[in-house]
């Protein structure tokens, strides 16, 4: 009775799966690292949607959008929070939580009750046309730290009917 010799893999067979995995990491490891920038964009589309909301109970409230501006990004004014902590030790690349920052006199951010109390990726701003017919607030940060600055518009409008509409305009494509 022969007995059968037990092969392993040949030195080509292994090189080809190494190969093949090779491939595959090269397309999943960029496709992940975009993902993961665009999981980071939430926050603006989050709290441009909160003000959003506030704005348009407030129209309901007064029948018009808030005419206090807070044209300065808050809580940081130049965008972005690269390089900061967030209030904790380490580098977090958020902005550390001001919240008494947004309910200064006369701010647009005290009459819609809107502040940021966590650290965060994103600066915010609200600027009103003088009717309180229209506003535009924004939300400005650079989550990949790249130093290009990804602004996420928000414009409140007034129908025809007279009632509020939003909209929000995101950044091209690529830009965190």
């Amino acid at each position: 009775m022969k007995k059968k010799a037990f092969r392993g893999f040949t030195l080509i067979e292994l090189m080809i799966v190494v190969a093949i995995i090779g491939i595959l990491a090269a397309v999943a490891i960029p496709a992940f690292l975009e993902y993961m920038k665009r999981g980071k964009t939430t926050e603006a589309s989050l709290n441009l949607n909160k003000i959003g909301k506030a704005a348009k109970r407030v129209k309901g409230e007064i029948g018009t959008y808030p005419v206090e501006a807070s044209s300065t990004l808050t809580p940081h004014s130049t965008g972005t929070c690269c390089g900061d902590s967030g209030g904790t030790a380490q580098v977090n690349n958020k902005c550390t939580p001001a919240p008494n920052s947004f309910t200064t006199a006369n701010s647009g951010f005290a009459h819609l009750e809107f502040s940021v109390d966590e650290p965060s990726i994103y600066s915010y701003a609200y600027t009103p046309d003088t009717s309180g017919q229209y506003f535009s607030a924004y939300a400005v940060g650079d989550a990949d730290c790249d130093s290009k600055l990804a602004t996420f518009t928000m414009q409140g409008t007034t129908t025809a009917a007279g009632n509020p509409a939003l909209n929000i305009i995101n950044p091209a494509s690529g830009v965190y």
